[in-house]
């Protein structure tokens, strides 16, 4: 497809290209996908800067409570089991792709998230860590692996038994590294990536691979001019790559920008839309773009040399805000313009198969800037198709693969006024597993026609499969696996699967609310507690998930009821009572969230007074237990 630049629109060459037909990829793409009707269909301004950090004080969240038992739940054949394996106040896991948040498989599994549980203004952010040892999960962390305030991990395992972790800690930094031996209770060693660049780094992204399995592979961008950086290479916003062939010890590879990404093609980059996995010596990542060219760049030699494909060909090069489209779009929204432009919505990934054949997914997104005044770009929230593509596939080719569903069967999409703010679409946050076979699973979270809070519905968190590398999918069976059956109420995105699925089993977690949207960023919901939830699936069993029907699982003790416990007045003063509606004894245990044990005590008794006047305000986390099974509950003490 030819591209325009802006050069050619002064030289008037682009007023014959306004005069060539409308361009219809994303209409051929979505033609058979539910969509909101063409009234709904409304654009909303995009964000000016991706969040990479936040000051506002947080309010005192005051309702809502987190269990960390192990549920099991079975529908026909299937068996899900789901546990909480941490929480946290900052809910922002990601401004757009989720990045690898697990990593292992079987007896050795980690998982990764950012993380802050205290009252000031995410002070102590950095990195939620868990592990599974084949058995049980650690207990719920409450404090973060590094000595330093930090954001958005990655983790991955090396060949020689590491668990690494990458992240950003500042605006104007290098990235940070973390490593131990895997789940091995050791302290975290922790150091800089080498960078000779004096601009700062954000939101990375990090792959192993290599024959040995020890190469580290880092993609991140260059601190953008909004969020008080400045241009590199003439470009706000650089791609970076960065490479270690001994699991972190030494990089040979350092602040490398790619010849085809720099500023002769993309005049920026955005901050975490963008994927990296490896496998061998393959090695591919993805940038998921809305005003230039989506595509995949690909290294077969270790990340040596690397060739670019293109997923979605974005008909204007160089193209900034503000600058005017020519009328060559489509007409999403039916108003008689053909000013819509198609392209991703940001969130997409991209994975390896054991066969080393290159896989991507992304959210679809229609966008414009129609406004050339107001110094932002509009998207439509209403979107709605998760696109899927892979190397047999060529250039510009993906197919529709997932998407919201219309359960009320009218023909479109009927949700609520408001769609909660992540400035995605309808069918978001792809995350890509595959096992030995060759067969692929995509988790992805779809907003939800049947459950909503009366003024915005929910997302809850689906998996599809293909058996036959890709070429069909069990798009109308797919599987939700958050129904909801408990509450009716839980907000579910940020789904992150290990790559790697063996024994059968996919190793899924995700970020569970009870409020569609975020406190961070977007709505600016008020800050609350959020659950980061593991999940454990059955791939075998994936056939005999449609129309999903939980029930408890025969045989496992039951869990406490949410109803049992509870505790009045929240916030608290000067006292609180607690109340435990079952029997026998309980162990009361009392944390700051730092995870300092303030109050601890064993009771038979339905009804506990705590004097808690002498305690400083702030957030405390009740934990109470009985045997294996055992609950957590915020309290708020002013």
């Amino acid at each position: 497809m030819k591209h325009f630049t802006l050069s050619l629109f002064a030289c008037g060459i682009g007023i014959a290209a306004m005069a060539q037909s409308p361009l219809h990829k994303g209409e051929a793409l979505l033609q058979d996908v539910p969509q909101l009707a063409p009234a709904f269909r409304t654009a909303a301004p995009m964000p000016t800067m991706a969040i990479a950090e936040f000051s506002d004080r947080p309010q005192l969240p005051l309702e809502g409570q987190a269990t960390t038992d192990i549920e099991h739940y079975m529908s026909r054949e299937l068996v899900v089991e789901r546990q909480v394996i941490g929480i946290t106040q900052y809910d922002l896991q990601s401004n757009a792709a989720i990045d690898d948040r697990m990593a292992g498989s079987g007896s050795a599994v980690s998982a990764a998230w950012t993380m802050s549980l205290e009252q000031t203004p995410f002070n102590d952010r950095g990195t939620g860590y868990n592990f599974f040892d084949g058995n049980v999960w650690d207990e719920t962390p409450y404090e973060r692996i590094e000595s330093v305030r930090v954001g958005w991990p990655s983790i991955v395992h090396t060949g020689n038994g590491r668990e690494v972790v990458v992240s950003h800690p500042g605006i104007d930094t290098p990235l940070h590294m973390a490593w131990r031996a895997a789940g091995s209770g050791a302290v975290w060693t922790e150091a800089s990536i080498p960078s000779d660049l004096v601009v700062g780094k954000l939101w990375p992204r990090m792959a192993a691979g290599g024959e040995d399995g020890n190469t580290l592979h880092v993609i991140c961008i260059t601190t953008p001019v909004a969020n008080g950086g400045t241009i590199h290479q003439d470009q706000d916003g650089a791609l970076l790559y960065y490479r270690s062939q001994d699991a972190g010890d030494t990089w040979d590879v350092t602040d490398m920008v790619f010849a085809d990404l720099d500023s002769s093609a993309f005049a920026n980059f955005s901050g975490d839309t963008y994927a990296i996995h490896a496998r061998g010596n393959t090695v591919a990542f993805s940038a998921f773009n809305d005003f230039s060219d989506t595509f995949v760049m690909i290294s077969q030699d270790n990340g040596d040399t690397w060739e670019k494909q293109l997923l979605v060909d974005f008909p204007v090069d160089l193209y900034v805000t503000d600058m005017g489209l020519p009328e060559i779009g489509e007409d999403y929204n039916e108003d008689g313009l053909f000013q819509e432009f198609f392209n991703s919505d940001g969130a997409g990934d991209v994975h390896v198969d054991t066969y080393g054949q290159v896989h991507v997914s992304y959210g679809s997104m229609y966008y414009m800037d129609a406004d050339t005044l107001d110094g932002t770009t509009s998207y439509f929230p209403g979107t709605n198709g998760m696109a899927y593509w892979n190397e047999s596939m060529g250039a510009d080719s993906a197919q529709i693969v997932a998407y919201s569903y219309d359960i009320d069967e009218s023909g479109t999409l009927d949700f609520e006024d408001d769609i909660a703010a992540y400035y995605v679409g309808c069918a978001a946050f792809p995350s890509i597993g595959s096992d030995d076979a060759g067969n692929l699973y995509i988790t992805y979270s779809a907003i939800m026609e049947n459950f909503s809070t009366g003024a915005q519905n929910y997302r809850h968190q689906y998996v599809i499969h293909s058996n036959d590398g890709g070429t069909t999918w069990n798009t109308e069976d797919a599987c939700d696996l958050t129904p909801d059956n408990d509450y009716d109420g839980y907000e579910s995105v940020f789904g992150s699967i290990s790559p790697d699925v063996v024994d059968g089993m996919l190793e899924i977690i995700y970020q569970r609310d009870f409020e569609p949207g975020l406190h961070v960023r977007g709505d600016e919901d008020p800050v609350d507690i959020n659950d980061i939830v593991h999940l454990r699936v059955p791939a075998n069993d994936l056939g005999d998930c449609a129309d999903i029907d939980f029930e408890d699982w025969v045989g496992v003790a039951e869990a406490m009821d949410p109803q049992d416990i509870m505790m009045y007045p929240n916030p608290a003063l000067d006292q609180v009572e607690l109340i435990i509606d079952r029997p026998g004894a309980h162990q009361v245990t009392v944390m700051s969230t730092t995870g300092q044990v303030v109050y601890s005590f064993q009771t038979t008794a339905t009804l506990e007074r705590l004097e808690v006047g002498g305690w400083a305000p702030g957030i405390y986390l009740v934990k109470i237990a009985q045997g294996q099974q055992q609950m957590v509950v915020r309290l708020a003490v002013q």
